[in-house]
Order: structure tokens, then C-alpha cells, then sequence
């Protein structure tokens, strides 16, 4: 069976409804980044893309596509859509693969994470981010004040929820967790939790690399991540090449280069979700025993940093219709509810809170949030910061968030 008489789109892939020029059009881009154009189609072309999916031949999907709108797609028509997914690797092939292999390897090779949405999502001139970043602290942008230094901090940080949704829509509530960490007496070290947005074996993916940024590097432990990965029963680095073009971490490291410079990272990227929960909780909550240890038992100075979002809600996201009016106040009310679990570091109230439903509300940041409450399980007591929302789209599409602090329990305020 060839690629070519068996056509399958890769991974990566992410189909966006849109309006174009007045028109309802579907966006077909690459998170990947191997791509950097992107493809807009009319919607009678999606279930052709859907039915690309390595079992259909193209016999099979000009006989689908006539079943299901009684009209005819021609052989030159599929042929010439194969010809230009091929031109973008969008087509899971050989070319592809090869292209993929030599990305992988490169990846691996380089002791460096290297930027990826720097001069997309933020600045890549250090000057216009030093400046875009301390926008976002100002209160008429939605943000805190800048910080207050003290030379001899209260509070002992050892948690921080911080959101990963574009800088620009969400700079403001980014600026609450980094005020309050720089304020209290922060670890030398966070355990960076990452949203992983695609899949991800063995639940987490560790990678022991330096992150670029801008500003500089921000270091990895990689005492920290040996340490780690060799205390669990299961290759976490196995999908480490994730991290090549993953925001959630990046965006950390950001802030961090801007506000904590010397602080090291260990960036892990986690996903699960409902459907794996009953296989992968004995797996997850080992983990979150080891990472408990290296910041509680191990003397070392550590903390955690959950990069999250919550609710996501619309047409972006794979609803029906278009959210009305009183879906807002719903979602942030049902937000405020699993805040206030978090904050008492209620890791098991809070993932059967979210899968009695299957996690419906597509809370993306269950993961990671339920790893830094295990970890800081009795040890801390939590705060939310901020909670907001962005719209994201023209179909009124939205996304909830918030940032979050945590302190060692029995520190003064």
C-alpha cells in the first residue's frame, strides 16, 4: 500500500473554522512549524481531509464524498489538493518522514532548546520584549503594579500558576504570578509544567536542555532532571522532541530570563486526560512522589510552575455554536470552583471534579494541575492572582485562565 494510493495527513495538523472574506473557511495550519504557510479551503473540503487518514484509498474517498453530497470529486481535483499538501508536508509520507528524521536529530543533538515563537508571539529584539513585558505589570493593561522588592521576603514561594495563552491577550494576568514571585522568596530551581497540546508518551516529557530565550539562556538542572528520570519506571523522555516548538514552557522561560535570570528549570511537558486516568494515575502520582521529594526532602531549593489554561469554550474548540452570553459568567464561576480546590492543594477533588464529566469544559491544564497540587500537598497553601478570559476568534470562541501563587505552609504573611 503506497502513500499515494493511501493518503494520510500527519501530525501536527490543527483545522481552524474561520471567516474569510466574508466566507466560512477552514484554516489548515501546522503547530509543528515545518510549515510556515498556512492553508484555507471551503468546508466541503474537510471531510475529504478527514477521510485522509491512511485506511481510505482514493477510490474510497471519491466514493465517501458521493455518498455523502451526491456529487462527484474528480481524480485530477484529489490529485492536485495531494499536490499541494505534499508542497506544505502536510502529507504523512517520505518525504515527510525524511524531512521529520533530520529535524529529530538535529533537535537532539543541540545541548539548546532553541526560541520558536520568538518574533511570532512575543519579540524577538531584546530591547521591544524588556518593554512588552513590563506592560503587561501596569495597571491599565490588566496588570499588578511592578513589583515591591524587599531585601528580606515573608513568604516562601513554592508554587506558581501561571497562564499559557498568547502573551498579547494574556500578558496582564502572566504579570501576576511573576509579581507575586518576585516578591516572595522564590525557589532557585522551578519544576516547569508544561501543557502538552499533542501527544505525549508515558504522560510526561522531560528534556534536559538550556532554554533560549531573548534575553538569554535559562538554565536547565540537570542534576534535577538525572535525578528524576532515573527514580520512575517509564521513559519520560521518549516524547522529549515535543518540546521543539511547545509554547507552554517557552513562555515561562520568558518571564523567567526577565524577572528571575539565574533561576534553572526542569521543564517537563504533561498530558493526560480523562480517557487514561483509570491506566495512568498509579504512573502520575509516582511522579509526582519523585517531584515531591526533589523539592521537599532533597535540600535542594524548588518549586513548581503549572503553564495553564482553563476553559475552551466555541467553534475554535470544537462546539457546535457560537457561545452565548451567560456561557462567560458559567465558566468563570465553574473555574472559581476548582481554583479554590487548588488552593488547598485538593489534587484528587479536583481531577474527579473534572472528569465526572469527561472534563467537557476542555480544561486543558488538568495535567499539570493536578501534578503541582499532588506535589505541594500539605506542604503549601495557595492564592489566586488573577482570573480572566480572552476571546479568541470571530465566532466569539474563548478561553478562561488564571495565575496563582503558593507558600510553604507556616511562613508568616
Amino acid at each position: 500500500m503506497s502513500d499515494s494510493e493511501h493518503p494520510k495527513l500527519r501530525g501536527g495538523l490543527e483545522a481552524l473554522p474561520i471567516d474569510y472574506s466574508g466566507k466560512k473557511m477552514v484554516l489548515l495550519r501546522d503547530r509543528n512549524g515545518y510549515s510556515g504557510e498556512q492553508l484555507v479551503f471551503a468546508p466541503q473540503v474537510l471531510p475529504i481531509l478527514v477521510w485522509m487518514d491512511g485506511s481510505n484509498s482514493l477510490r474510497d474517498i471519491q466514493a465517501n464524498y458521493m455518498r455523502r453530497t451526491g456529487q462527484m470529486v474528480y481524480t485530477e481535483q484529489l490529485s492536485d489538493l495531494l499536490g499541494l499538501l505534499d508542497d506544505h508536508l502536510f502529507l504523512d509520507n517520505a518525504r515527510y518522514r525524511e524531512f521529520e528524521a533530520a529535524k529529530i536529530a538535529a533537535f537532539h543533538e543541540d545541548p539548546v532548546r532553541r526560541t520558536f515563537h520568538a518574533g511570532r508571539s512575543y519579540p524577538d529584539s531584546p530591547v521591544e520584549l524588556r518593554a512588552k513585558l513590563d506592560s503587561f505589570f501596569r495597571p491599565e493593561n490588566g496588570g499588578p503594579g511592578f513589583p515591591a522588592i524587599s531585601a528580606a521576603p515573608e513568604r516562601k514561594m513554592v508554587g506558581l500558576v501561571a497562564p499559557h495563552i498568547d502573551l498579547n491577550a494574556g500578558g496582564g494576568c502572566f504579570a501576576h504570578a511573576y509579581k507575586a514571585a518576585a516578591e516572595a522568596e522564590c525557589p532557585q530551581t522551578w519544576t516547569v509544567l508544561g501543557t502538552g497540546h499533542d501527544l505525549v508518551q508515558n504522560c510526561f516529557a522531560l528534556t534536559c536542555k538550556d532554554f533560549q530565550t531573548p534575553l538569554g539562556l535559562v538554565r536547565c538542572d540537570a542534576e534535577a532532571c538525572a535525578e528524576l528520570s532515573g527514580a520512575v519506571d517509564r521513559d519520560i523522555h521518549a516524547s522529549e522532541y515535543n518540546h521543539h516548538s511547545e509554547h507552554t514552557i517557552e513562555f515561562q522561560a520568558v518571564f523567567l530570563a526577565h524577572m528571575q535570570p539565574q533561576a534553572r528549570i526542569v521543564p517537563i511537558l504533561c498530558s493526560f486526560g480523562s480517557e487514561e486516568w483509570g491506566e495512568c494515575r498509579d504512573f502520575v502520582d509516582s511522579v509526582a512522589r519523585e517531584l515531591r521529594k526533589l523539592a521537599f526532602e532533597s535540600g535542594r531549593s524548588m518549586g513548581v510552575i503549572a503553564s495553564v489554561d482553563l476553559a475552551h469554550v466555541g467553534p475554535r474548540y470544537g462546539d457546535p455554536q457560537r457561545p452565548v452570553q451567560s456561557l462567560l459568567p458559567y465558566h468563570m464561576e465553574q473555574d472559581a470552583a476548582i481554583l479554590e480546590m487548588l488552593e488547598q492543594c485538593r489534587a484528587d477533588d479536583f481531577i474527579h471534579c473534572l472528569n465526572r464529566d469527561a472534563n467537557s469544559r476542555k480544561v486543558c491544564g488538568m495535567a499539570p494541575l493536578y501534578v503541582l497540587a499532588k506535589v505541594l500537598e500539605g506542604r503549601a497553601e495557595g492564592a489566586t492572582l488573577n482570573h480572566s478570559h480572552a476571546v479568541v476568534d470571530a465566532g466569539d470562541s474563548f478561553v478562561t485562565f488564571a495565575s496563582m501563587a503558593f507558600y510553604e505552609k507556616g511562613e508568616g504573611r
